[in-house]
């Protein structure tokens, strides 16, 4: 496989945990290392406070990893300091979020929105340059022209997402990092904006850090997962070999937590119907530190922990 557009090793990040003046220490990432692909999709799996959204902050250069590197093509980011730099960095790593409406100003049309990148990172020479890439972006996402004179309270969840998306494009994404892109969208819309983000994967070879709670669309969207808690990666690798051979007890317990029958893999956990149940214990194990990992299959990794196996129960 080709080298990664984003590779992170070995990450540590710790925070204070009292605010100014305070000496405790939170250790919110333990020894996180994954890699992005071009035109894939990575799924980081976990309930909330697990750090998948702190993974992204990292990435985004909101905050510096306390230890470990952070690769862009193979360049540290740490060294990513000029101006010019972090820009051409911004444009080529962007970020879209759980809520499509708080991401946009209100008091902006849609066209204000998308010309405003385009004109930051330098992407048109000349008003008729501006109008036809808009009119490209708008027709990208699945959007009227006309939509662009709109104000983000005229348009539904699934339009204003479709925006964010835009958004990214317009600036030259490489990596796009989805922070629960689709929690906030109805149901009925869901699969239309995760059916874009595919399309912009395969079509323009964006590489996508897919993070979220919900093992359905990661099973839908992600070719490989990572299965996070507690700040460390218990579970990684084919999306489908470990939907289909879940082996730490935790991804085994996020996998009986979903609520759909209907889901090609909801017999999984059927021979283990008290993992609910045994919820607490399970958090516990996942706590404890461990040394090395086996592997299951291929591409299909899981943190050691045989030896704890009789405290499930």
């Amino acid at each position: 496989m080709s080298q990664p557009i984003i590779e992170v090793k070995n990450v540590i990040k710790e925070f204070l945990a009292g605010g100014m003046g305070s000496k405790d220490i939170f250790r919110a990432l333990n020894d996180i290392s994954f890699k992005l692909y071009k035109g894939r999709t990575l799924a980081l799996v976990g309930e909330s406070g697990c750090g998948k959204s702190t993974c992204a902050r990292l990435i985004t250069k909101v905050h510096e990893p306390t230890q470990g590197e952070i690769l862009f093509n193979g360049k540290d980011i740490t060294e990513i300091t000029s101006r010019k730099e972090l820009l051409e960095y911004r444009g080529k790593v962007q970020m879209i979020f759980q809520d499509p409406f708080g991401s946009l100003n209100p008091t902006h049309t849609i066209e204000h929105h998308l010309t405003r990148p385009l004109l930051i990172h330098k992407q048109v020479s000349n008003k008729q340059a501006l109008r036809a890439k808009l009119e490209e972006l708008m027709t990208l996402v699945e959007l009227p022209v006309s939509d662009l004179s709109k104000y983000p309270h005229q348009l539904s969840g699934g339009q204003r997402q479709r925006v964010n998306l835009a958004r990214a494009i317009a600036v030259g994404a490489e990596v796009i990092l989805a922070d629960e892109p689709t929690s906030m969208l109805d149901v009925s819309i869901r699969l239309g904006v995760l059916n874009l983000m595919k399309q912009m994967k395969e079509q323009m070879g964006i590489g996508f850090l897919y993070i979220t709670h919900d093992l359905a669309t990661a099973h839908y969207i992600a070719e490989e997962t990572a299965v996070m808690y507690r700040g460390r990666i218990v579970e990684w690798g084919d999306t489908r070999s470990i939907l289909r051979n879940p082996t730490h007890p935790y991804t085994r317990l996020l996998i009986s937590a979903v609520p759909d029958p209907d889901l090609p893999f909801h017999q999984l956990v059927d021979s283990e119907p008290n993992y609910s149940l045994s919820a607490d214990k399970i958090r516990t194990l996942s706590l404890k530190e461990v040394d090395g990992y086996q592997q299951i299959s291929d591409n299909h990794f899981v943190v050691n922990w045989e030896n704890e196996k009789e405290n499930v129960a």
